[in-house]
């Protein structure tokens, strides 16, 4: 994600946040999300992948090299657990961590015209950690932003005999949280993550021809808990 985009979202997010806060203080409540919970939630994601393919990377040297665009629909469900801290009348700040399913998701395929250098690209073990600065609307609900770090691990099949790398990110979401007196409550977000750069080597039969990538995800997530 560009950077000067990503900060351009953060201060209009933060500022939407504040603006908030100080318009509702008399209906709000952050005590009420006080305390630590558990949740399952879902996800469709959507991938998109710059990425590039450089043919008999000799010695190094490099060779021709063919940029290109791949990604798809992958989605994942698990779990997650954090703790809401209040620090204030309506503010409360969320650390959490989630876990997006063991499970393998095809997020990538690249076909070659001749079938001499046809991949797929797997992730699997997605999960990530994050801090979730929030600020209480009414008695019951909440908005919030999260920032992050993402991991998944990748698997490639077909015409390559290289690994690929395994990859870390950063995470930015905005989200809502609704409870109930009962200590249950739901939440849902949209945002992305922006995971490096990753490496295959061996395509197609040549042990020196390397495919890189650059993984961003946007997201979409539902999370069902329960409030201790």
């Amino acid at each position: 994600m560009n950077k000067a985009l990503t900060k351009k979202i953060s201060t209009y997010a933060i500022a939407l946040l504040a603006s908030i806060g100080f318009a509702t203080p008399t209906i709000a409540g952050s005590s009420d999300f006080s305390g630590i919970w558990i949740a399952g939630h879902a996800e469709l994601n959507v991938v998109a992948i710059d990425g590039s393919h450089i043919e008999n990377n000799t010695n190094g040297n490099g060779g021709k090299v063919t940029q290109g665009t791949a990604g798809g629909f992958a989605p994942t469900a698990g779990w997650e657990l954090g703790f809401n801290l209040p620090l204030g009348d309506t503010f409360f700040v969320t650390v959490g961590y989630a876990d997006g399913g063991g499970d393998s998701a095809r997020i990538a395929k690249a076909d070659d015209a001749t079938g001499e250098a046809d991949v797929t690209l797997h992730a699997s073990d997605p999960h990530w950690w994050y801090i979730a600065p929030s600020i209480s609307i009414f008695d019951n609900s909440a908005v919030y932003l999260k920032f992050g770090q993402a991991s998944a691990d990748l698997k490639a099949i077909g015409d390559v005999t290289g690994a690929p790398n395994n990859i870390d990110g950063d995470m930015w979401g905005i989200g809502t949280t609704t409870i109930a007196n009962n200590g249950l409550f739901i939440k849902t977000e949209a945002g992305a993550i922006q995971y490096e750069q990753f490496s295959i080597t061996g395509i197609g039969g040549s042990s020196t021809a390397i495919v890189e990538g650059n993984p961003l995800v946007g997201y979409g997530s539902v999370a069902i808990g329960y409030k201790f």
